[in-house]
């Protein structure tokens, strides 16, 4: 990631990632997965730091608690 800015390459988010497996995932569970995988790489960019990764993510403090708990992502 270079400066603010964390892209789909960054996070390696790319639709060949799921192409093979598209009819064994439902949206809520491509979005988990989405959404873990996007807050670990942030969480790894901010050194474990909390508020300089929800201010990267655009969400509060407290959300980004409420997510890494409902994603089991322990820091």
């Amino acid at each position: 990631a270079d400066g603010n800015q964390i892209t789909a390459l960054d996070l390696e988010l790319e639709t060949k990632n799921l192409e093979g497996n598209i009819n064994s995932f439902n949206l809520r569970q491509v979005r988990e997965m989405a959404e873990r995988k996007v807050i670990n790489k942030v969480l790894q960019h901010t050194n474990g730091k909390i508020s300089p990764a929800a201010e990267l993510l655009g969400i509060s403090r407290p959300t980004l608690y409420d997510l890494m708990q409902k994603l089991n992502i322990n820091i």
